[in-house]
């Protein structure tokens, strides 16, 4: 058997793209208007890589929403999530690990599980290497009002980057590197800490349905990792896409060996799936408990400026989305107000034009991972889920910068300022 000792190179063949546009002139024919199919009651369009359809058109997503509100206990919930605590509860260092980003659904678990169980947690952060001054001030707001302690793992910037291109072009994503490091850490927090209780925020439930549901709950676990987490690609996988690139170097990307959790006896469990999420009322609780700050998010309309304020490149992103799937974060949000009764369909797709924005922060990414808008957009385009075609005629430009782009133009570029601490 001859054995691989150089990188596997990666280039895009442009196949998807061209059938995509074939099959959407037929669709057009067909259909009328895109030919997207798209949810009767919210606007998730088949584009989505989770959905399905009943035979009234309404989406599954929508549909584990309504089971979210009619067949659950939620009092039952409750009382089983109490029960699972206690019996963790002063018999290790920590009560549980909470996986900790300093968004506001982990700062809520950390809040809920302080202020109301009374538990002594441990944050576990992985840092998102592009994480936003006003966010770490975030961070320090919760860590500081309630008293928890606080580990962060950082990983290599050269490890990174080569990972961000490769996945940019395998997968037509770009975050691998992020993705597979938020939810290793915890893991390997509870095994250095000997604490066998990992506490997740918010289940993927309602924002991509396919896996799991509000009656099976979505159990954090390596299958999890592998199904919905690492884009199908494994450490080992990207160790033989990269060059210049050791086994070990992809630590912080890894999940500890699963046996060593098992054998500690781990549970690992979200918290919205014993109680009832509601993002809009936790970020009004942490805004005015803690002082956690909303902060603008490039793409996003401005009734949603609490979520995904961590990251600097999320606007970019969601632009990948968008290109690929003819949809992004605004719609996703609106998507979960209308399946909890607070806006219409019609009012959403009032905003849903903000998806349609090229962010100003594309360039410094592009600068970053040394490709330009071209080839960029060649990856995007080619990852493409049929029947979307991205119109790039229907791309506005970015509203305007970011506040704090110009330190990210410094920063990424090698000019780190003294001031900050990253």
């Amino acid at each position: 058997m001859t054995r691989q000792t150089q990188p596997i190179p990666f280039q895009p063949l442009g196949v998807i793209a061209r059938r995509s546009r074939e099959m959407a002139e037929r669709a057009k024919h067909l259909e009328g208007e895109d030919g997207v199919r798209r949810c009767k009651k919210c606007l998730i369009p088949e584009t989505e890589q989770t959905v399905t359809f009943d035979d009234e058109g309404v989406c599954n997503m929508c549909a584990v929403a309504r089971e979210r509100d009619e067949d659950i206990d939620w009092d039952a919930r409750q009382q089983e999530f109490q029960d699972i605590v206690e019996q963790y509860r002063g018999k290790y260092r920590y009560d549980a690990i909470v996986p900790f980003s300093g968004g506001k659904d982990s700062a809520w678990v950390a809040y809920t599980l302080v202020k109301k169980y009374g538990l002594k947690i441990l944050l576990a952060t992985f840092d998102s290497h592009f994480r936003r001054p006003l966010h770490l001030e975030n961070i320090e707001r919760v860590v500081r009002a309630l008293g928890c302690d606080h580990v962060t793992f950082k990983a290599n910037d050269d490890v990174i980057k080569k990972t961000m291109l490769e996945s940019l072009r395998r997968r037509g994503d770009f975050c691998w590197f992020c993705h597979t490091g938020v939810v290793a850490t915890p893991f390997k927090v509870a095994l250095m800490y000997k604490v066998p209780l990992i506490i997740w925020g918010e289940p993927g439930t309602e924002q991509s349905g396919g896996y799991y549901n509000y009656k099976t709950k979505t159990p954090p676990d390596e299958r999890w990792f592998n199904r919905q987490i690492n884009l199908s690609i494994n450490a080992e996988d990207m160790q033989g896409f990269v060059d210049g690139v050791e086994m070990r170097d992809l630590e912080p990307f890894q999940l500890p060996p699963w046996e060593d959790l098992m054998n500690m006896g781990v549970t690992s469990i979200h918290l919205g799936d014993y109680i009832k999420w509601n993002a809009p009322l936790q970020y009004e609780i942490l805004n005015k408990e803690l002082g956690w700050q909303m902060a603008e998010v490039e793409n996003l309309h401005p009734r949603y400026h609490y979520e995904k304020v961590e990251c600097f490149l999320q606007g970019t992103r969601d632009y990948l989305r968008y290109i690929k799937r003819g949809y992004s974060r605004t719609v996703q949000r609106a998507n979960l107000d209308i399946r909890n009764g607070v806006m219409s369909r019609d009012e959403a797709e009032e905003m849903i034009h903000y998806d349609a924005q090229r962010p100003a922060s594309l360039d410094v990414v592009l600068d970053y991972l040394g490709i330009d808008e071209d080839e960029f957009n060649a990856i995007a385009e080619d990852h493409q889920v049929y029947p979307h075609v991205h119109d790039p005629d229907k791309v506005r430009a970015a509203q305007r910068k970011l506040d704090d782009q110009p330190l990210w133009e410094r920063l990424l570029s090698g000019d780190v300022p003294s001031d900050i601490d990253q």
